[in-house]
């Protein structure tokens, strides 16, 4: 079990976070739980800053570096109700979605690898349920959702 449920223990407590904080942000926290050095954007990171927006899954740019990945694909493999990709994908890959027990989790690899030292330089950490999660400021959010999501859109 994650660290972050492990004193939880009980189904009805996740159902009880859930109604409070959306599935995407509890799922940034439990991988923040489990040490993988990433950044929240998208919708998560704009909710956490008290932006009114809908939260459907967890946007991770992960810190760029074989052993980053290989900590995600650790953590990944505790909580996926799916396949877990391989260290190589988690490398090479651009975007890798993944199901887990506390909602999607899309890895943005290739954004990483590009942005991290610009993301980072505006990030700061907030607390989710005692978990300091590393957080995207507000502008670079809703610029890479303008950069990325209308793309995707047209």
């Amino acid at each position: 079990m994650p660290a972050i449920l492990s004193s939880f223990g009980t189904s009805r407590l996740l159902r009880a976070l859930l109604t409070i904080i959306p599935c995407g942000v509890l799922a940034a926290a439990v991988l923040a739980a489990e040490d993988v050095p990433f950044l929240l954007v998208g919708s998560a990171a704009l909710w956490l800053r008290g932006e009114i927006t809908s939260v459907a899954d967890a946007d991770a740019v992960i810190e760029p570096g074989e052993h980053n990945a290989r900590c995600l694909r650790e953590a990944l493999a505790g909580i996926a109700v799916g396949p877990v990709p391989s260290v190589s994908r988690l490398v090479g890959g651009s975007v890798v979605s993944v199901m887990t027990a506390y909602g999607k989790v899309d890895c943005m690899l290739e954004r990483g690898r590009q942005d991290w030292d610009r993301l980072r330089h505006g990030a700061g950490f907030l607390s989710i349920v005692g978990v300091p999660v590393l957080v995207a400021a507000s502008a670079d959010a809703w610029d890479l959702r303008r950069r990325y999501k209308e793309c995707e859109d047209e």
